[in-house]
């Protein structure tokens, strides 16, 4: 059943790389800078199960680019509420700095993505009414790929829980090198 159900969770999560499915919005927590925990969305944008890995786009003058740098352990969690299934992930979050690999995430974005990268302000920052800046602070001028930043995810552990019927299933794998161990839990 283990071996079965880990390929199903590889087999989901790579549909959502490449499509809208109900993993493809994932919930990444990260360490704030003072400890605090922090939540957002991101867009699942690569999935290899063989390496193990997740990745997702930000602009790098996001506060979780500096929130990973500082501690890169991360946990995401989704949720398919047809099928009534939810998935925790855990690793290590990393920002790329193969160029090879961001130039081709970069192309394969489509042209209102890119745009996100194009805004003259830090995500974050505080506007008035208008769209300005409320604090005093230079808009930065680097072109827009500049700004961005691909992220991979080396996953350590994954939860499948199951609650579409009165009897919930729970398994986790953990990973142990190359290979994932699967076991049943208490719900």
């Amino acid at each position: 059943m283990t071996a079965t159900l880990l390929a199903k969770i590889w087999e989901q999560l790579g549909v959502a790389a490449t499509s809208r499915s109900p993993f493809n919005f994932l919930q990444l927590a990260t360490s704030g800078l003072d400890g605090a925990p922090q939540l957002r969305t991101i867009v699942l944008r690569r999935c290899d199960a063989g390496r193990g890995t997740l990745s997702f786009v930000t602009d790098m003058r996001s506060p979780k680019i500096r929130e990973i740098r500082s501690d890169p352990r991360v946990a995401l969690v989704g949720f398919d509420p047809a099928a009534s299934v939810q998935l925790r992930l855990s690793g290590e979050a990393v920002i790329s700095d193969d160029e090879a690999a961001r130039l081709e995430m970069w192309q394969s974005l489509r042209e209102r993505t890119l745009i996100l990268f194009d805004a003259p302000h830090a995500p974050g920052t505080v506007l008035d009414d208008n769209g300005q800046p409320l604090q005093a602070g230079e808009p930065s001028d680097e072109e827009a790929y500049a700004r961005f930043a691909l992220v991979t995810v080396t996953l350590n552990r994954l939860e499948w829980l199951d609650v579409s019927s009165e009897h919930h299933v729970r398994y986790a794998f953990d990973r142990d090198g190359a290979t994932w161990r699967g076991a049943r839990l208490a719900p």
